[in-house]
């Protein structure tokens, strides 16, 4: 399952792109991973800046 693997790789924080790459297609796995992010499932430090392809994501705790 796609969701499984988007949040295996994002358990520790890691670059937005390569998280992706790890967790399988990037073409099936960043919408998964877009939703995640927007229902607070997975984060991204955005101070100061827009989300890039090396923008740290991690897994929320206790999610």
């Amino acid at each position: 399952m796609i969701t499984a693997r988007v949040l295996e790789a994002f358990e520790e924080p890691a670059p937005l792109m390569e998280g992706a790459v790890a967790a399988g297609d990037r073409l099936l796995v960043l919408p998964v991973l877009f939703h995640l992010m927007w229902a607070g499932v997975l984060t991204a430090d955005l101070r100061g800046e827009s989300l890039h392809d090396h923008s740290i994501v991690w897994k929320e705790r206790g999610r």
